[in-house]
C-alpha cells in the first residue's frame, strides 16, 4: 500500500489534495472517443495523442518514439532511479502509483547525434468518478543529441478529470533538451505530475512550464545534475484564478563540479487563487565551482489571493556561487501611477503590468507558434483580452 502525501508533509503543505483523495484511483477502463486533432500539428513536429492515458493518435511509422506496455517500461524506470530519488518517500508516491496503475508508456530513445521535435498531447476526457488517467513519458537522449519536446495536458470534456502523470528523462553527455510543458485542463480537473531528470556531463536541460488550468495542480520535480558541467534552466509561469490552487516543488541537485542552475518563477493569483513554488537547490560536497540562481516572484491581484515563494539552499562545499530572491506582493503603485498619468485607463494599465510580469517566464516558451498559443491562453485567464488586444502577434 503506497501512502499518499498529506498537508502535514512539509513539501505538500500548500497543495490542495482533496480532489486526489476523492478521485477513483483505478485506471480508466474505457477510453472515450474524442477528436485526436484538437488543432493543427506544429510544423516540423511529430505528434502523439493520448486520451485518458492511452494512445489515440500517432504520426507516420518512421518516428523516434513508440508505445510500451507499462509493466515492461516499469522495470527500466525502476532501474534508472537514483538512490536519493528513490529515498524521497512520500514525495515520490504519486510516481509509484502511476507506475503501478498505468497501462501505456510513450518511450522515446534518441540515438547519439540525432535531432528530433516531438509533441505529446495528453487529453483528459473521462470524469474523476470513472477513474484516473496515468499519462507517462520515458525518454533517453543520446550523446550530443538534440530534442525539442512539447508536452501538453488538455481537456476534451466539461467534467472534472483526475490526472496523475509521470515523466522520466535521462540526458547522455553533451545532449541538449528543450522541454515545454503546458497544463490547461478545465477548471474542474485535478492534475498531479512527477518529473525525474538525470543530466549527464556537459548536457543541457531547459524546462519551461506553464500552469493555467485545473481546480488543483501539483508538479513535483527532481532534477539531478549528475555530470561535470551539466546545466539546467527552469522557467515556470502560473496563473491561479477563482479558487484554483497551483503548487510546484522543484528540487535540483548539483552532484558534480561546474554545474549550473538558472531558476525563474512568475505567478499571478487573482480573486481567491493560491500559488506556491518551493525551489530547493542542493550542492553536494564534490560539486565545487557550481553556480545557481533563483528568482521567485508572485503577484497578488485579489483580496483573497495567496502565494508562497520558498527558495531553499543546501550547500556542502565552499567553492560555489549561489544567489536567490523571492517576493510576493501587489502591483507596483509607482508604475501604475506612471501609466495612469499618461492617460491609460486603470483596467488597461493593470492588465499591461500583469502581462509584463508573467511574460518574463512565458517569453521563454518555444517554438513561436506554441508561445503565441500560450500567450493567448494567459491573456484569457487574466480576463484582459480587450485590454491587451493587438499586443499579441496574430497568426
Amino acid at each position: 500500500m503506497i501512502a499518499l502525501p498529506t498537508n502535514r508533509d512539509e513539501n505538500w503543505r500548500y497543495a490542495n489534495l482533496r480532489p486526489l483523495a476523492k478521485a477513483r484511483p483505478d485506471a480508466i477502463s474505457a477510453t472515450q472517443t474524442v477528436a485526436a486533432d484538437l488543432s493543427a500539428p506544429m510544423p516540423s513536429f511529430e505528434r502523439w495523442v493520448f486520451v485518458d492515458g492511452r494512445l489515440a493518435g500517432k504520426p507516420a511509422p518512421d518516428t523516434v518514439a513508440h508505445v510500451l506496455d507499462a509493466r515492461v517500461a516499469g522495470e527500466t524506470f525502476a532501474a534508472q532511479l537514483d538512490d536519493s530519488i528513490a529515498a524521497a518517500g512520500v514525495d515520490f508516491a504519486l510516481a509509484r502509483i502511476n507506475a503501478a496503475r498505468g497501462d501505456e508508456v510513450l518511450h522515446l530513445a534518441l540515438p547519439d547525434h540525432a535531432t528530433a521535435n516531438v509533441e505529446v498531447r495528453f487529453v483528459a476526457a473521462a470524469s474523476a468518478a470513472s477513474g484516473t488517467s496515468y499519462p507517462r513519458l520515458q525518454i533517453h537522449v543520446g550523446r550530443q543529441a538534440r530534442l525539442h519536446l512539447v508536452e501538453r495536458h488538455l481537456s476534451a470534456a466539461a467534467d472534472g478529470s483526475a490526472v496523475n502523470a509521470a515523466v522520466d528523462i535521462a540526458l547522455a553527455p553533451q545532449a541538449s533538451v528543450e522541454h515545454c510543458r503546458v497544463q490547461n485542463l478545465n477548471d474542474d480537473a485535478a492534475c498531479f505530475d512527477t518529473l525525474v531528470a538525470h543530466v549527464g556531463e556537459r548536457a543541457s536541460y531547459a524546462l519551461r512550464t506553464v500552469t493555467l488550468g485545473a481546480l488543483t495542480s501539483r508538479s513535483t520535480m527532481f532534477i539531478k545534475l549528475a555530470g561535470r558541467g551539466a546545466r539546467c534552466e527552469l522557467a515556470a509561469a502560473s496563473v491561479a484564478n477563482g479558487i484554483q490552487t497551483h503548487d510546484i516543488f522543484a528540487e535540483i541537485e548539483h552532484a558534480a563540479a561546474e554545474t549550473t542552475t538558472r531558476e525563474l518563477f512568475r505567478g499571478i493569483a487573482t480573486e481567491r487563487g493560491k500559488l506556491a513554488f518551493n525551489g530547493k537547490i542542493i550542492v553536494r560536497e564534490h560539486a565545487y565551482e557550481s553556480d545557481s540562481e533563483q528568482s521567485l516572484k508572485s503577484l497578488l491581484t485579489g483580496s483573497g489571493a495567496e502565494a508562497a515563494a520558498r527558495p531553499q539552499l543546501e550547500i556542502y562545499t565552499d567553492r560555489v556561487r549561489a544567489a536567490h530572491g523571492a517576493t510576493v506582493g501587489k502591483l507596483d503603485e509607482h508604475m501604475l501611477f506612471y501609466l495612469l498619468s499618461r492617460g491609460i485607463e486603470r483596467q488597461t494599465a493593470q492588465a499591461l503590468l500583469q502581462w509584463a510580469f508573467i511574460e518574463d517566464a512565458v517569453s521563454r516558451v518555444s517554438p513561436a507558434v506554441l508561445r503565441e498559443d500560450v500567450e493567448r491562453a494567459v491573456v484569457k485567464r487574466l480576463s484582459a483580452v480587450a485590454s491587451l488586444d493587438g499586443l499579441l502577434v496574430q497568426p
